[in-house]
């Protein structure tokens, strides 16, 4: 009788794993901070996906907020969570503590800097300042040189449309006519007599028309240029030797280990962006969805160049036990694709 006894104690807690493994109704999922996936007020991608898969599955979901992928990975990887769902990179290294979903989404990496209008606003109103002081001094030396020689070959006080022979009163005359002339406007009260005048009034108009064309062209040129130049930094190949800062433990401080450049790390995507803003980095380089969405909420920055390093973000389980819930988000996320409420949820964020 004691031996079936034992034996029956052995078998029920020979099936205590197994049991435990069962899934509850309520799960606890992992999620860090990774606009637009997760917000800190509980919206984002990944939250609706993760809600609309636990209410086909008759889940109930409580999302623990982590500081850094580290945590979350020790959160999973520990049972303290039973999931993470917030757009994490399927990597070889991670693959060795923790077991991914089939990917959700499709994704790289990106830089960004400051906003050219912000940092070279001051370079911009001195180069037109330049180019307005540049035309204006050439036009006054243009200018004094033709009054002073149509006074001086049209002087006479006979005609009233000539110019007075007294220089305070002819020059005067002299420079009235020169800028109209210039201008084109041409009112007639005065105009050179003599053949040699007109040859100089003739030149001085056609001056007159390139000088104005030349000035606006150059001006509309700093302008358009200042606005779609981004500056030094057009992408991956302009980085060598930059200050360049990213999220650690993120694939962007892995990727840019390899490349000539100072890497500065950071804790948050918000501590990202306020060291381009500050001035402490030249760029930054982190996943492009969270980049580019916050570069369209945020006009002191913007993306440069073409995405890189191609990865995929997965749902993260726990590899020490096989996860009741990994068949689950898997069936899930296919099943989401396929009904087009994958499609759906994407529209809404991105």
């Amino acid at each position: 009788m004691k031996k079936i006894a034992l034996s029956l104690c052995i078998l029920i807690l020979m099936g205590l794993p197994a049991l435990a493994q069962e899934p509850t109704n309520r799960i606890r999922i992992a999620v860090k901070e990774f606009p637009p996936f997760v917000f800190k007020d509980g919206r984002g991608f990944c939250i609706d996906m993760a809600k609309a898969i636990c209410e086909r599955n008759g889940l109930i979901p409580e999302f623990v907020y982590y500081g850094s992928v580290q945590e979350v990975l020790n959160a999973v990887e520990s049972g303290e969570c039973d999931i993470n769902f917030s757009g994490l990179t399927i990597t070889a290294e991670r693959e060795k503590r923790v077991d991914f979903s089939h990917p959700f989404f499709d994704s790289g990496l990106i830089v960004a800097v400051k906003k050219v209008a912000d940092t070279r606003i001051h370079d911009l109103v001195l180069k037109i300042l330049r180019v307005i002081g540049y035309s204006l001094v050439i036009f006054a030396i243009g200018l004094t040189v033709v009054a002073h020689a149509i006074w001086f070959l049209e002087k006479s006080d006979k005609d009233p449309r000539s110019f007075p022979t007294r220089y305070s009163e002819g020059i005067v005359d002299a420079y009235w006519w020169a800028i109209v002339t210039m201008t084109t406007v041409g009112y007639g009260d005065k105009c050179p007599r003599k053949i040699i005048g007109r040859l100089i009034a003739s030149v001085w108009m056609i001056i007159g028309i390139v000088w104005f064309a030349a000035f606006t062209a150059t001006l509309t040129s700093s302008l358009t240029v200042s606005q779609i130049d981004p500056g030094e930094i057009k992408g991956l190949q302009d980085l060598s030797g930059k200050q360049v800062a990213v999220i650690k433990g993120t694939t962007s401080e892995d990727f840019m280990r390899y490349y000539d450049v100072t890497v500065m790390g950071t804790e948050t995507l918000d501590d990202l962006i306020r060291s381009l803003q500050s001035g402490a980095a030249d760029a930054v380089v982190y996943d492009a969805p969270a980049l580019m969405y916050t570069a369209k909420r945020d006009p002191s920055i913007q993306v440069v160049g073409e995405m890189f390093d191609e990865q995929k973000y997965g749902v993260v389980f726990p590899q020490h036990i096989q996860s009741p819930y990994e068949e689950i988000f898997d069936l899930g996320i296919l099943e989401m694709k396929g009904s087009g409420e994958y499609r759906k949820i994407y529209n809404k964020w991105f």
